[in-house]
């Protein structure tokens, strides 16, 4: 028995105990961490279908050839685009077909994604709708060491891509051509050594003082300066399995202030993951950060939490903030990151994957995360 259909009857095992005639899934990280299948969802809905004997996807024929490849499951519902003599060619008639005369009591549904029209057109008044979210979110908490691998061989490159990037920089290179740089190297290399893998990339380098200073900005065309500060942030997905790392960098010589913020988060990040182990609350892993940055003066600058959980999504659970109780467990993965955002002096934070061990945790991404390392000459 492969992982997935362990996964698939780990669902039916929920399913038997609360009583469910059926699962019907949209989730598409949900449905990949149950199938292996995963495909661009966003006019053609793919839904998932967890019964007691079968698991079946409703998807469109377009994607047919794929899942076929790849889905683990017992078969395929397909709706068509065109006109077919037999056949569905809307997804909603081809969800009320295949579930027609299994609920009859209960069905569960991943309600944090499922769309409420579709639910309501297919489902009787009469049957109970039961929130299966929670479950399907802490089945993947853990990571199994096939997974762990995932993560590792990506944190791999990306410690290389971030490399090659901070390398090409200079006063006049733009955000742009930064992440561009890293880019070109995993697309050129990767497939050398992994020419089956999809591959996933996601480069961020916001600069300056005003820029900086916004958590989430993309890349634009402004060229740095002497003097500036930037975070450059990377995430690289190999088949799926994503990792994470954030590097605050400086274009010349930091200003003192600067210099102290930057201090005050790399320690704050650092007594953050040495506090991570298994037994520990998650919340009490954002206090450990909260403090350092609070005790420095710049508590109101840290705006956002301390980590998050990473694996198939960019983010997902477990979330290190002040108020998750959840105890962590080995085999969970984080990205630790507490930021501040300083109007006018600049943004800092460093991020790196890691994931929890039996006494501590291991670093999955590793680069250069010191003053020293990361001030950058204007010119070369």
């Amino acid at each position: 028995m492969n992982r997935f259909q362990t996964r698939i009857n780990n669902v039916r095992t929920y399913m038997k105990k609360h009583e469910m005639d059926s699962v019907l899934i949209f989730n598409p990280d949900h449905q990949y961490f149950l199938t292996g299948f995963k495909a661009l969802m966003y006019s053609r809905p793919i839904i998932l279908a967890i019964g007691e004997n079968e698991s079946t996807f409703v998807i469109p024929s377009l994607e047919e050839a794929h899942a076929n490849h790849v889905a683990h499951v017992d078969r395929l519902h397909v709706y068509y685009e065109y006109e077919v003599e037999k056949g569905f060619t809307h997804y909603v008639d081809a969800v009320k077909q295949l579930v027609e005369g299994r609920f009859i009591k209960k069905v569960g549904t991943d309600k944090q994604t499922a769309p409420i029209g579709l639910l309501e057109s297919i489902v009787s008044p009469t049957i109970e709708i039961a929130d299966v979210s929670s479950f399907l979110v802490e089945a993947r908490f853990c990571k199994d060491k096939e997974e762990i691998d995932a993560i590792r061989e990506s944190s791999r490159w990306i410690n290389k891509a971030v490399q090659v990037s901070l390398a090409h920089i200079q006063s006049g290179v733009s955000e742009l051509e930064i992440d561009e740089k890293g880019n070109s190297y995993l697309y050129r290399e990767i497939p050398k050594v992994h020419p089956e893998a999809t591959i996933q990339l996601l480069g961020m380098s916001p600069s300056g003082k005003e820029r900086s200073i916004m958590p989430h900005v993309f890349s634009n065309a402004r060229k740095l300066e002497e003097g500036d500060v930037m975070i450059h942030t990377r995430q690289v997905g190999l088949n799926g399995y994503r990792t994470e790392l954030e590097r605050t960098v400086f274009i010349g010589k930091p200003t003192s202030e600067q210099e102290r913020a930057f201090s005050a988060m790399l320690e704050a990040q650092l007594a953050a993951i040495e506090a991570l182990k298994p037994g520990v609350r998650a919340g009490d892993i954002d206090d450990v950060a909260r403090a350092i940055l609070k005790r420095e003066g710049y508590g109101e600058y840290a705006v956002h939490r301390t980590g998050h959980g990473i694996g198939l999504s960019p983010h997902e659970e477990p979330y290190v903030r002040f108020d998750n109780d959840l105890i962590l467990e080995k085999d969970m993965v984080f990205t630790i990151e507490p930021g501040i955002y300083i109007p006018n002096v600049g943004g800092f934070r460093h991020s790196d994957t890691v994931a929890i061990t039996d006494n501590g945790c291991e670093w999955l991404t590793n680069y250069p995360n010191t003053l020293e390392e990361l001030c950058f000459p204007a010119t070369k």
